[in-house]
C-alpha cells in the first residue's frame, strides 16, 4: 500500500475536496494532485509510517478548510462569533428594576447595586455610555434615600421639600427605564 493510500491521508484529502467544492473540477483536481504529491514527499522525508507520525505531517500542512480557502483566493474563514448570553442583561434588568427602586426606602439595598454595577461594567455587550447610564440608574435611588436621611423634612430648607415626591417618583422610574434600555442595547447586533 502506498503511503498516500493510508486512511488518514485519504480522509484529509477528502476533507480538502469537500471544502474546495466551489472550485472548478479541473482546479480542484490540480489542487488535490499537488497536495497528494506534497504529502507523499513530506511523509517520505519524515519516514512517517505510523498513525501519529502521519497525523503530525498532516497537521503541519494545515486545516483543510484553510487550504481550500487559500485555493479559492479567499481569506481563511473567520471563527464563529461568540453566542450572546442573555443571563447578564436579564440579571442587570431584574436588579435595576427590583432593587434600585427599593433602595430609595432602604439605602442598605444599595449594596446590591454594587453587584449590578459590576455585572454591567464587565459585560461586553454595552458601550461606555450605556454603562454610565446604568451606573447612574443604579446609584441614584440609594443616593436619594441617603439624602432623605441627611436632609430631614424639618431641617435645613433648601427649597427641595416639594420636589422630593416628584423626584422620588422619577427616581423609581429611572432604573426601570435604564434596565429596559440596557436590555434593548444588549439585543442589538454588534
Amino acid at each position: 500500500m502506498m503511503i498516500t493510500e493510508h486512511p488518514l491521508v485519504k480522509k484529509y484529502l477528502a476533507a480538502v475536496e469537500r471544502e474546495a467544492a466551489a472550485l472548478s473540477l479541473e482546479r480542484r483536481n490540480e489542487l488535490l494532485a499537488d497536495l497528494e504529491e506534497h504529502i507523499a514527499v513530506a511523509l517520505a522525508e519524515e519516514s512517517a509510517s505510523g498513525d501519529d507520525e502521519i497525523r503530525t505531517v498532516l497537521a503541519r500542512l494545515g486545516d483543510p478548510r484553510t487550504i481550500a480557502a487559500t485555493a479559492l483566493g479567499e481569506a481563511p474563514p473567520a471563527p464563529p462569533a461568540p453566542q450572546v448570553s442573555w443571563v447578564r442583561p436579564l440579571a442587570v434588568l431584574v436588579l435595576l428594576v427590583v432593587f434600585a427602586p427599593l433602595s430609595v426606602f432602604n439605602p442598605m439595598l444599595g449594596i446590591v447595586m454594587i453587584g449590578t454595577i459590576w455585572l454591567l461594567w464587565t459585560g461586553p455587550q454595552w458601550r461606555i455610555r450605556d454603562k454610565v447610564i446604568g451606573t447612574v440608574a443604579a446609584l441614584a435611588p440609594p443616593a436619594f434615600g441617603v439624602a432623605q436621611w441627611v436632609i430631614p423634612a424639618g431641617g435645613i430648607n433648601l427649597g427641595l421639600g416639594a420636589l422630593f415626591t416628584p423626584l422620588g417618583l422619577a427616581l423609581l422610574a429611572f432604573p426601570i427605564a435604564a434596565g429596559v434600555y440596557l436590555l434593548w442595547v444588549a439585543r442589538r447586533p454588534a
